[in-house]
């Protein structure tokens, strides 16, 4: 499968959406935790399983997927942000008895440029470790998909 230019924004929106779900998710104290590590690590496995379920996806090789991946992670931890953290600032506003220490951080990431330039530091950083997670991560579903191809084909020849 060729990747190209139609088919990297169509699974960056996709990303997005996912990331905007989790965001909301992730609010949940118990739980939120539980789901963002699992989704910071596993979110392109995820994906490209359920893309190949489907058939939008053909056979892939590992470099395909570890950039499928990167895509994937990166974008989908943007669009995470982009829900997590007004909804938080909101609600820590509401509530003081829900202080996360991240909303702390959002709180006074206004007061002060440096502040501020740490809180985008932060998220840009946190981006990019979610991006080089989830290229592991599809490296390693695209292999594990071309083991079982080849597996597959071995069997159907004896």
């Amino acid at each position: 499968m060729k990747i190209n230019a139609v088919f990297i924004k169509q699974i960056s929106l996709f990303s997005v959406l996912v990331g905007l779900g989790v965001g909301l998710i992730t609010l949940i104290p118990f739980i939120g935790s539980l789901v963002f590590v699992l989704y910071f690590l596993l979110l392109a496995a995820g994906m490209i399983v359920y893309l190949k379920k489907n058939n939008v996806i053909g056979d892939i090789t590992v470099k395909e997927g570890g950039i499928l991946g990167a895509v994937i992670g990166t974008t989908s931890l943007i669009g995470f942000y982009g829900s997590f953290l007004p909804l938080l600032l909101i609600i820590s506003l509401i509530n003081a008895n829900y202080n996360p220490l991240i909303a702390n951080l959002v709180l006074y990431g206004f007061t002060n440029p440096l502040n501020l330039f740490t809180l985008i530091f932060l998220l840009i950083l946190g981006a990019l470790l979610c991006g080089l997670m989830n290229s592991f991560a599809g490296g390693v579903t695209a292999y594990i998909y071309e083991l079982l191809t080849t597996l597959q084909n071995e069997d159907k020849l004896q």
